[in-house]
């Protein structure tokens, strides 16, 4: 396995305190435009919380839908263009998805008939072809519509959240308090020390909308604007440094004991 290692580039601290019992991130476009994805388990409704993606700045707002208030994952659909959301102590059979949008349900799917007994959703993803979603050790993959095509143990892992990346999957470990990537098949392929206090890595998102060489190593803020100066880390033309692993990437890392989202990539040892 690859060893790798986390270079922050900015970070933010939580828009709500969580209450403790999950948190769950994702990059979505609201309106055209992408965002940072943000839920916690707060005393009443949780909000869902759209932020700036190279700056610690909220955009906007508003509940989970009605019955919603206990989701620990979250993962947009890229063709359909929705968040998908699973949730745990109550409803955790049920995945749904929302219009980021209109912020309306848009679907819900009842995954009871082929869900393990006591199965506890901890994080979500989609690539808008499968859905994946985590309780701790296990891990399940199903298509859009919840049919189940496999499940994977990971022993000795407590996988707080899960994303997908380019032909793989990334998800937190708030047992060994790392970020690891897997391939299609599940095999692990890589894996860094997360940012933050050890344990507690509560949620974990790959930015899809990367602009990949015309993206600066770190932005300015609060504008996100980017600097011409040559050699500057804000110059989209300067190398970043240390160099990422397999291109220039952003991960969005959440820290419930920090109450820090730690925005970074993931570079070779």
């Amino acid at each position: 396995m690859i060893a790798l290692s986390f270079v922050e580039t900015h970070r933010y601290a939580y828009p709500v305190t969580t209450t403790g019992t999950g948190t769950a991130l994702t990059v979505a476009k609201k309106s055209g435009d992408p965002y940072l994805v943000f839920l916690t388990q707060e005393s009443f409704d949780d909000q869902v919380v759209y932020l700036g993606l190279g700056c610690d700045v909220e955009i906007d707002r508003h509940a989970t839908p009605p019955g919603r208030q206990t989701t620990t994952g979250l993962g947009y659909d890229l063709i359909g263009r929705r968040i998908f959301g699973a949730q745990t102590t109550s409803n955790a059979n049920i995945v749904y998805a929302f219009d980021p949008t209109t912020e309306a349900e848009v679907l819900a799917l009842d995954l009871s008939a082929s869900t393990d007994p006591g199965f506890q959703p901890t994080g979500l993803a989609t690539n808008g072809l499968f859905l994946l979603r985590t309780d701790g050790q296990e891990i399940e993959l199903r298509t859009m519509g919840g049919f189940k095509l496999a499940q994977k143990s990971f022993p000795g892992r407590s996988i707080k959240g899960i994303t997908s990346s380019p032909w793989s999957w990334t998800f937190v470990d708030g047992a060994t308090d790392e970020i690891v990537v897997i391939n299609p098949l599940g095999t692990e392929i890589a894996s860094a020390p997360a940012p933050g206090s050890a344990g507690g890595c509560g949620a974990v998102a790959y930015n899809h909308f990367h602009a990949g060489e015309n993206e600066p190593q770190q932005w300015i803020c609060p504008l996100g604007t980017v600097d011409t100066i040559p050699g500057s880390i804000h110059n989209p033309d300067t190398p970043w440094d240390p160099e990422p692993w397999s291109g220039r990437h952003r991960l969005f890392v959440a820290n419930d004991i920090d109450q820090i989202i730690y925005a970074g990539y993931l570079s070779v040892n």
